[in-house]
C-alpha cells in the first residue's frame, strides 16, 4: 500500500464522492444492471454501541428496497462536515417488504473515506433488492486522516474485518422481532464488497488470512517505511486482533461462513497475505481495478488475489488505462475552481461511463451469488462482456 499516496488521493477522492447527485450519473447507454432497479431505495442513519475496549461505536448507513406511501421526491441528502450531496432515496422511508428477505450486503470505504463514498454504488445495490450497510470505520476515516490522526491506521487494519462481522451482528438485531427491520433482512445470505483499503477489508472478511513472513523477511533486507511500521507494531496488532500473541505464519481467518461472496475494487495489501493465506478464499469473487492504478497497482495487490484465491468462480474486471479513483465520484464544482481536476477525474475514463459498468459488473455479481439470478449469472459470462476499455478474465463459469 502506498501510503502517503493513497492518503493524499483518499481525501480528494471524499470530497468528489459525497457532492454530486447519483440521478445525474447514468447514461443512455447504460448496461442492464447499471439500470435502476425496481425498488424504491430507503437510507437511514444509526449507530451500533461500543463493545469491548478495541470495539469503538460505529456509525452506519445502511439503505434498502422502501415503500413511498406519500409520494415524496426521491432525494436524500447526504453530509460530510460542510460537504453536501444528494441522492435518489428516501431518508427514513418505510421499508418495503413484499419480497423479503433481502440479503445483506456490506460496503467498506477506502482509507481517509466515509461510508458515503460511494452512494451511487449503495444505492443501485439496495434499489435491486439488497439491504446494505457501510460504517465509518475508526482509525481511517475522512476525519481521522483530516486532523492528522494516522496512529489509528494501524489499529483499523485489524479491526476491519472484525468490523463487518459486528454488522452482521447488527443486522441480525435489525431483523428480529421487534426490530426496526424484523423480517427484511437475509443474515444467512451476505456479500461484502469495497475500494482500496476497504478492498483490503473485503478481502479479508471474505477469508483471506494474514501472512506477514514474507513481509518480515524484506522489512530486513530493504526496508519500506510504511509497510515495516505494521511488522514493527505486530504485537498490537495481534491485541487488536484478540490474540494473546503474535501469530507464525499464517493468522486467524476474520470471516464468517455466511459471507458468500465478495467484490473487492482495487484493493490494497496484498503483500499482507501469503500465497496460503490468499488461497483460504473459496467463494465467489469479483474483482475490480484500473490498470494504471497508482494507489493500489494491480500487480502487487489484485492480481496476486485474482490468481492466488481458490474461489471456483473468480472474475477480474480491468478498466484499462484507468486509475485508482475511478470507483469514486467525479469532481465537484469547488474542486476544479481550485485547479483539481486532475485529482479527482480520471485521465481517460468518462467517470460516468465508468460508474455504469462498475454498477453493472457489481449489481449483476451480487444477483447471480446471492440470489441465484440466472440473467445475472449470463451477465457475466464473457460472451456478454463487451465493452470497450474492458478486460475480463473468469476462472470457472457462472
Amino acid at each position: 500500500m502506498k501510503l502517503r499516496l493513497l492518503i493524499a488521493l483518499s481525501l480528494i477522492a471524499v470530497l468528489c464522492g459525497v457532492a454530486r447527485s447519483p440521478a445525474a450519473a447514468q447514461r443512455p447507454d447504460a448496461p442492464t444492471y447499471a439500470k435502476r432497479g425496481p425498488f424504491i431505495v430507503g437510507t437511514r442513519e444509526l449507530q451500533i454501541p461500543a463493545g469491548g475496549p478495541n470495539e469503538p461505536a460505529l456509525t452506519l448507513t445502511v439503505w434498502y428496497p422502501a415503500l413511498n406511501p406519500d409520494n415524496k421526491p426521491v432525494s436524500a441528502e447526504y453530509r460530510l462536515g460542510p460537504i453536501v450531496g444528494t441522492g435518489r432515496a428516501l431518508r427514513d422511508a418505510p421499508p418495503d417488504s413484499s419480497k423479503a428477505k433481502y440479503p445483506l450486503i456490506i460496503f467498506a470505504h477506502g482509507l481517509g473515506a466515509a461510508r458515503i463514498q460511494l452512494v451511487t454504488y449503495t444505492e443501485q445495490l439496495a434499489s435491486h433488492g439488497f439491504f446494505v450497510m457501510a460504517v465509518d470505520h475508526p482509525g481511517s476515516t475522512f476525519n481521522d486522516v483530516l486532523t492528522g490522526n494516522t496512529n489509528g491506521i494501524l489499529d483499523s487494519f485489524g479491526r476491519r474485518p472484525l468490523e463487518v462481522l459486528r454488522q452482521i451482528a447488527f443486522a441480525e438485531q435489525l431483523t428480529a422481532a421487534g426490530g426496526p427491520f424484523a423480517g427484511l433482512i437475509d443474515t444467512d445470505t451476505v456479500g461484502v464488497t469495497g475500494h482500496s483499503f476497504g478492498g483490503y477489508t473485503t478481502f479479508a472478511a471474505g477469508g483471506g488470512r494474514l501472512d506477514l513472513s514474507d513481509l518480515q523477511a524484506r522489512c530486513k533486507q530493504q526496508p519500506d517505511p510504511m509497510q515495516c511500521a505494521f511488522v514493527n507494531r505486530l504485537d498490537r496488532l495481534a491485541e487488536v486482533r484478540g490474540l494473546s500473541a503474535v501469530p507464525e505464519g499464517l493468522w486467524p481467518a476474520t470471516t464468517d461462513p455466511r459471507i458468500k461472496a465478495i467484490a473487492p475494487l482495487a484493493p490494497s495489501s496484498g503483500s499482507f497475505f501469503s500465497k496460503e493465506g490468499m488461497a483460504a478464499i473459496t467463494i465467489p469473487m469479483l474483482i475490480m481495478v484500473g490498470s494504471r492504478d497508482l494507489a493500489t497497482p494491480t500487480e502487487e495487490n489484485a492480481t496476486p488475489m485474482y490468481q492466488g484465491a481458490s474461489s471456483a468462480t473468480k472474475a477480474l474486471v480491468t478498466f484499462e488505462n484507468a486509475g485508482h479513483y475511478i470507483f469514486v465520484e467525479k469532481c465537484v464544482p469547488a474542486l476544479i475552481a481550485l485547479g483539481r481536476f486532475g485529482d479527482c477525474s480520471d485521465l481517460v475514463w468518462d467517470m460516468d461511463r465508468a460508474h455504469d459498468l462498475i454498477n453493472h459488473f457489481g449489481t449483476a455479481f451480487f444477483l447471480a451469488t446471492l440470489k441465484g439470478d440466472e440473467a445475472a449469472a449470463r451477465a457475466l459470462r464473457p460472451e456478454a462482456v463487451n465493452f470497450a476499455g474492458v478486460r475480463y478474465d473468469l476462472t470457472g463459469s457462472w
